[in-house]
C-alpha cells in the first residue's frame, strides 16, 4: 500500500528522506486495532515482539506474523537506542506501539520522544548494528516517519501486505 495516498496499488517499498504521514483514515478503516506502551529499556524488543504474535494468532492473521514480529523488533530497538542516547531529568520516555490489521495486511506504528529522524544505512559485514532499517525496508511494503506535533519524538510505520 501507498500510504502517503492511501492506496494499495503498486507500493515500493522505499525509505522517505522526508517526513511522510500516512494517510490516517486508510488506517482507521482497519478493523482489528491495538496500541501498547512499554518502557524504554533493553528488554522492550522482546515483550513487543510477542505482543504483536499473540494479537496476530488472536486475529487470526498468523501469515503475517514472521515479517511483523521482526519489523517490530528493529523498530523497537531502535527507538530504545535513540532513547538511551540522551540523559533524561526525569523518568525515560516510553516507547508507543501500535497494531492495525485487516485481511490483506497489518501496519505497525511506533512511537519515541527523539524527533532525530531514521536513517537507512548500509552495514558492513563485520558491523553488529545499521541493519534495522534495511530489514524494515526489505520485509515491508512501504514505510515511513513524520514528527507529531502533538506529543513530540517521531512515529515510524510500515505496512506488509505480503505473507511471510
Amino acid at each position: 500500500m501507498n500510504a502517503i495516498n492511501g492506496s494499495w496499488a503498486a507500493a515500493p517499498a522505499v525509505a522517505h528522506t522526508q517526513p511522510s504521514s500516512p494517510n490516517l483514515a486508510w488506517l482507521e478503516s482497519l478493523p482489528r486495532r491495538s496500541t501498547l506502551e512499554l518502557g524504554a529499556y533493553r528488554t522492550t524488543p522482546g515483550a513487543a515482539r510477542r505482543w504483536v504474535a499473540t494479537l496476530l494468532r488472536e486475529w487470526s492473521l498468523e501469515q503475517f506474523e514472521e515479517a511483523a514480529t521482526l519489523i517490530t523488533s528493529e523498530l523497537v530497538t531502535n527507538s530504545v537506542a535513540e532513547i538511551d542516547k540522551v540523559e533524561w531529568p526525569a523518568a525515560r520516555p516510553p516507547v508507543r506501539l501500535w497494531l492495525r490489521g485487516g485481511p490483506a495486511h497489518v501496519t505497525l506504528l511506533t512511537w519515541d520522544a527523539m524527533a532525530a529522524a531514521p536513517v537507512l544505512r548500509t552495514a558492513s559485514l563485520g558491523d553488529e548494528s545499521g541493519r534495522g532499517l534495511f530489514l524494515v525496508e526489505q520485509y515491508s511494503a512501504c514505510w515511513g516517519y513524520y514528527q507529531t506535533e502533538e506529543y513530540g519524538g517521531k512515529v515510524i510505520w510500515a505496512s506488509i501486505d505480503q505473507p511471510s
